[in-house]
């Protein structure tokens, strides 16, 4: 699946030249998607098989389980970084309740600049830190 800069290793279930089709008409191996008929090769299934009734293509790599493995310990990563901003952050959603406002404040993963917002409407907090592989969310 199409990764970000900064991910580590693969997801499984996906060929890993694979782009989202929202975001390129064709894979990493230059593949037009238009050119299947049928199934895509690039959506596997949960054990890395070709789903049923898939075409073929010679450029379907599939992740190994040692990228697969480095993709699920980053995921991991990330989401403890983003538990421990929210437990950071909850002071300052609590003094913002009921009113929209926007600060920049000490990350509590990072120390970095964190900006945040939250709506006054339905009190959903948007963050981005400023540094680089640090975290960003919407709710």
């Amino acid at each position: 699946m199409s990764k970000l800069p900064g991910d580590q290793g693969y997801a499984a279930g996906w060929c890993i030249n694979y782009i989202r089709i929202s975001q390129s008409d064709a894979c990493e191996a230059g593949v037009k998607y238009s050119t299947f008929d049928g199934v895509m090769p690039c959506f596997l299934n949960k054990d890395g098989t070709s789903k049923p009734g898939s075409v073929s293509c010679v450029h379907l790599r599939r992740p190994t389980p040692e990228e697969i493995a480095l993709h699920e310990q980053w995921g991991d990563k990330r989401m403890d970084m983003l538990r421990t901003i929210m437990k950071g952050i909850q002071p300052w959603r609590k003094a913002h309740k009921d009113r929209s406002a926007s600060e920049i404040v000490e990350c509590p993963a990072c120390k970095g600049r964190l900006h945040l917002s939250i709506s006054g409407y339905n009190g959903h907090v948007h963050g981005q830190c400023e540094t680089a592989d640090c975290v960003s969310w919407m709710e």
